[in-house]
């Protein structure tokens, strides 16, 4: 901005995108190497031997398809885009003697690989034919192949004659009747906290629904699992060959109502990520962080943002989908990809798969909805860089107040809007800043002032500019924003920044975003010997350079690095402009040498008109720049942040 002035979904595999010409987007049919979408439903994934296989519920068409009428499918992937189809791992028994008889029900497989033994073992939530889900069992199937065929072993109730570590002893004693309690009602729920149902269970084995496993670091196995009429979550460590449960167990939650876990760990921290109990019906994600498998585990909340635009679902429905998995991709740091399944029982063949990044910030982690993706948004940021600071804009209503001031009235380049903070609001994970055409008194009205600021009598639009200055400031660092914004003429959104010290341009400014008259310009600017004038070094590029009428109604990224040596932009990956900071010099004099050796605070905003803006009075309004997110990351060694300059 020239300071002229001060003042569960299958997934397509697209030949359209990612750095291999594949990419992940949600929403689509998934094909395996026959062409037939991926069936493997509320799956898990085990890398062996440096290839990827997924397994998961074997769904046939209708609401029957619901049951087990197959049992286990299997895929295999060495890039997760293309999956080949291994065939049914497990298969229901034709004997009706058996528990996995054709039509019972088999959920949520899962398979790890035991080192010692060299045998890979699956274990499932399973009901048993014509009991609805009163069975609540786990069943275990064994095999020496990765791809099977697996053979089934048992099924059971976990930690029969067990008590959980973290049970305290009050609560082991006491009656376990629940027939005077009034199922799902408040007293009935303090009761399930206070152990009702671990007690009741004691014997035969507490109940497994939902589930998932996990292995740490140290070989140890772990089986998570809804129990306790669904009231609270189990973590039980498995034995050393991973075919039985070693009697040690904790409850998680207890009364949360939790179920669909999926745990994974980073940096010495566990992540468990899970869902509320409404049935096939979706429901907002939850998520739990500990410093150990053992808890105590502490609720963050919904990790979820952003709103999926095929069904209108945002973070309180989980996009439609349900966790069931947490994938580390091999090889690439800090990369998690987050599992969903989107439930369509009345065709549960139709149930859909939704894969989504994570990216983990300073209170959690952060699961976004994306319409497209590949595994080249782990390269970003690199891993020497670290997130510190951002604003997701996920609560509804004011931007926060410890992130952003306003700018206020007429400001800069003889704009014809009149700033205010109504104008930017936050909305569905959205910073909204919108250009309004309204008449609005200027106070400082002056009839026949030179000064542009004062001789308007009204403003005829207004909008929003929000800075982070005497809040936040950053020297260096990597800076983005996710952004689409209205192209229509006489409108001018911008982000960018201006240095702490001096007044501009001996200040510097970077315009990492900037559109007006049909282009976008990347900009960095410092004084020049003349009378204060700047120097820039800049380029600009018509929008159709980037794409038809509907590129700026898409989200795009764009971004600065900024280091010792140089300025860098770029649009969607793409580097466009290079600035060598051995060039940035301030005339003498100058508060400053170099501006860009100091701390810049951020500007956000939609300019209107003005000396560059264009003219908005053909344009129909509101008009609006929408902001997903802003963030900064800094490198460990020689970036700095200030705060409060």
């Amino acid at each position: 901005m020239r300071c002229f002035i001060t003042g569960m979904m299958l997934l397509w595999i697209s030949t359209a995108g990612g750095a291999e010409g594949v990419s992940f987007k949600p929403g689509q049919i998934w094909p395996d190497d026959n062409g037939v979408h991926i069936n493997a439903h509320g799956g898990g994934i085990l890398l062996y031997a440096g290839t990827y296989y997924w397994f998961g519920e074997h769904k046939t068409a209708g609401r029957r398809g619901n049951r087990a009428n197959v049992g286990v499918h299997c895929y295999s992937s060495t890039d997760l885009y293309h999956w080949r189809d291994e065939g049914v791992a497990l298969g229901v028994s034709d004997d009706p003697q058996s528990v996995i008889f054709r039509g019972c029900i088999i959920e949520r497989p899962k398979v790890i690989h035991n080192a010692k033994t060299g045998k890979f073992v699956m274990w499932f939530h399973l009901e048993l034919i014509g009991q609805g889900y009163e069975a609540a069992r786990t069943g275990l199937a064994v095999s020496d192949k990765v791809t099977g065929p697996y053979r089934f072993i048992e099924s059971l109730r976990p930690n029969a004659g067990c008590w959980p570590e973290n049970l305290p002893a009050a609560q082991r004693t006491g009656a376990a009747d629940e027939q005077a309690l009034e199922r799902n009602s408040e007293p009935w729920r303090r009761q399930a906290a206070a152990g009702l149902f671990v007690r009741r269970d004691f014997e035969g084995g507490q109940m497994s629904r939902d589930m998932t496993l996990f292995v740490d670091d140290d070989g140890k196995a772990y089986h998570i699992h809804a129990s306790e009429e669904n009231q609270t979550l189990h973590i039980s460590q498995l034995s050393d060959d991973y075919l039985s449960f070693s009697g040690r167990y904790v409850r998680v939650l207890p009364g949360g109502h939790n179920e669909a876990p999926a745990v994974f760990k980073r940096r010495g921290k566990y992540y468990l990520i899970s869902s509320g109990c409404t049935g096939w019906a979706p429901n907002a994600a939850r998520l739990a962080v500990a410093d150990s498998i053992w808890g105590p585990w502490k609720s963050l909340g919904n990790p979820c943002v952003g709103v999926n635009p095929q069904n209108g679902m945002g973070p309180e429905k989980t996009f439609g989908g349900q966790s069931t998995f947490v994938l580390p991709v091999a090889g690439t740091p800090d990369a998690y990809v987050a599992l969903f399944d989107l439930w369509r029982p009345r065709d549960a063949i139709d149930g859909r798969y939704l894969w989504l990044p994570i990216r983990f910030t300073p209170e959690g982690i952060r699961i976004e909805w994306l319409g497209e993706w590949d595994l080249s948004v782990f390269a970003d940021p690199p891993s020497e860089y670290e997130l510190v600071w951002s604003d997701e804009f996920d609560a509804d209503g004011r931007p926060d107040p410890n992130n952003w001031t306003y700018e206020r009235g007429f400001v800069r380049n003889e704009e014809l809007q009149w700033y205010q903070p109504d104008n930017a609001f936050c909305r569905d994970g959205l910073l909204i800043i919108e250009g309004r055409r309204e008449r609005k008194a200027n106070p400082a009205y002056a009839a026949g002032s030179r000064s542009w600021q004062r001789r308007r009598e009204y403003a005829e639009y207004t909008s929003s500019s929000l800075l982070t200055r005497g809040l936040h400031s950053w020297r260096y660092g990597r800076f983005e924003i996710r952004a689409r914004f209205d192209a229509r003429a006489g409108l001018w959104p911008a982000f960018w920044t201006l240095g702490v010290a001096d007044r501009w341009p001996a200040c510097g400014e970077i315009d990492i975003l900037e559109y007006y008259r049909r282009r976008l310009y990347f900009n960095v600017a410092w004084a020049s010997p003349a009378g204060g004038r700047p120097i820039w070094s800049k380029i600009d590029k018509p929008i159709s350079d980037f794409g038809g009428p509907e590129w700026p109604r898409a989200f795009h990224l764009w971004r600065m690095d900024w280091d010792e040596q140089s300025i860098r932009l770029y649009l969607d990956d793409v580097l466009q402009i290079t600035t060598d900071l051995q060039r940035t010099v301030n005339p003498p004099g100058s508060r400053i040498a170099n501006p860009f050796h100091q701390p810049h605070y951020i500007l956000v905003n939609l300019a209107i008109g003005g000396a560059s803006g264009g003219d908005p009075s053909g344009t129909e309004f509101p008009a609006r720049y929408e902001i997903d997110y802003i963030r900064v990351y800094q490198k460990q060694a020689g970036d700095q942040t200030a705060t409060g300059l």
